[in-house]
């Protein structure tokens, strides 16, 4: 005996690149947040060879996700990307004959 998950229960209302770019985006961001904890490390057991490649790694990586990051609202990530049944919006009931504005995104 199979169960089954009606597809009206999968949150399949944003497209699948738009969840990956939204998770992506939340990595980054809290990276960002993250990396500069091993600066005060690094610094402290002094910049040899290695640990200055690691610094500089480091500051590189951080770049990166500030960079990627930079766009993402943790306030937004509550509902995981997936909006609230009140949030879809019915195209019919648009007041521009069905298409959405591009600020309503």
């Amino acid at each position: 005996m199979s169960t089954r998950v009606p597809l009206e229960r999968i949150p399949l209302t944003f497209p699948l690149a738009e969840r990956m770019s939204r998770t992506v985006r939340a990595v980054a961001f809290w990276a960002a947040i993250v990396i500069p904890v091993g600066y005060p490390f690094l610094l402290y057991a002094g910049l040899d060879r290695t640990n200055a490649l690691l610094f500089v790694g480091l500051l590189a990586a951080n770049a990166v996700a500030l960079a990627v990051g930079h766009d993402y609202h943790p306030s937004s990530s509550r509902d995981h990307g997936v909006p609230a049944s009140s949030d879809v919006r019915n195209p019919s009931s648009t007041s521009n004959g069905g298409r959405a504005d591009e600020t309503d995104a």
